[in-house]
């Protein structure tokens, strides 16, 4: 369906726009297609290039292909070296990892935008460290994601050129930093620029000298509304009204769950406890914007929260 089509259709029937969303890539990084050659320096690092163990091995509509500047390790997380730790064991046996911006490394995956204007994107991210030249300084890590037009599946990796971009934020390390502290993060990219609804979304970390990350899930949608959606709903909490002046609402938080506030450095601002109705008393905190992390059933959540 051609976006001119696509655009006849919506006008003559709007409604149609509210329920449209796809799954068009998820990958937990859990089979690679060959088993990973270890790096020299590290056991349980792999710098085979990422597209050649996990090109493929991600389900939706498009499992496009990856490209990359410098070294984007796969790590084994259970590795035989036994240098990580992962408490929580949600991540399975692998994950990505890649240094930050000042050292040029860039990851990038080809999908299709199934004609749709908006991509949502999650992935669980966590400061690490490595013995590759470190120990290495550690930080809350932040993400930034980028959308590239890509018309016919070609794009320019460097490319300054881009559709739209948003930040993930991650939280603190762990006082270990060769222990893994997950936390996932959602955001949005505005792809009705695109050619012909091939993009690529580039990743490169900001803050943290290192960081990991897993679980990718991308979905093309019609709604600019992250939180509408029920397959990122699951994943991450929800908050509303997002910014907020004095009250905000938590969904799904039980009365009298600690909620912890943490700024966009990693310090922890404030530990909050959620009252009836999941609401949160935000009005001690000052304008700026922070993560709110609480755990849920057992895992570990987040969000970002505004306060204004």
């Amino acid at each position: 369906m051609t976006k001119l089509y696509t655009a006849f259709i919506l006008a003559l029937f709007p409604g149609l726009m509210m329920a449209q969303s796809v799954l068009i890539y998820q990958n937990s990084f859990i089979t690679p297609n060959e088993t990973p050659v270890n790096a020299a320096c590290q056991q349980d690092f792999s710098d085979m290039p990422v597209n050649t163990l996990w090109e493929g091995t991600g389900i939706g509509t498009f499992s496009g292909s990856f490209e990359q500047t410098n070294t984007v390790e796969t790590i084994h997380i259970t590795g035989p070296a036994d240098v990580y730790d992962d408490p929580a064991g949600a991540n399975g046996d692998y994950c990505l990892g890649m240094l930050n911006t000042a050292f040029f490394d860039k990851l990038a995956l080809l999908v299709d935008g199934q004609d749709l204007p908006y991509i949502h994107i999650s992935m669980d991210m966590s400061a690490i460290n490595t013995t590759c030249g470190g120990p290495l300084p550690m930080a809350a890590p932040s993400f930034l994601v980028e959308a590239i037009d890509a018309p016919g599946g070609v794009f320019s990796l460097t490319t300054t050129e881009v559709l739209s971009s948003d930040t993930l934020f991650g939280i603190a390390p762990n006082s270990d930093s060769f222990i893994f502290n997950w936390a996932d993060a959602v955001g949005r990219l505005d792809i009705s620029g695109a050619t012909d609804g091939f993009v690529a979304i580039r990743f490169t970390l900001l803050t943290s000298s290192y960081a990991a990350f897993d679980n990718i899930y991308i979905e093309a949608s019609s709604s600019e509304v992250i939180n509408s959606m029920a397959e990122l709903g699951s994943m991450t909490l929800g908050a509303w009204p997002n910014p907020a002046s004095d009250r905000v609402t938590i969904a799904g938080l039980a009365a009298g769950t600690t909620v912890e506030v943490i700024s966009l450095t990693g310090q922890r601002a404030a530990a909050i406890t959620a009252a009836q109705g999941s609401t949160l008393d935000v009005s001690g905190l000052a304008p700026g914007t922070y993560v709110l992390r609480a755990e849920v059933a057992g895992v570990l959540r987040s969000v970002q929260l505004v306060r204004w």
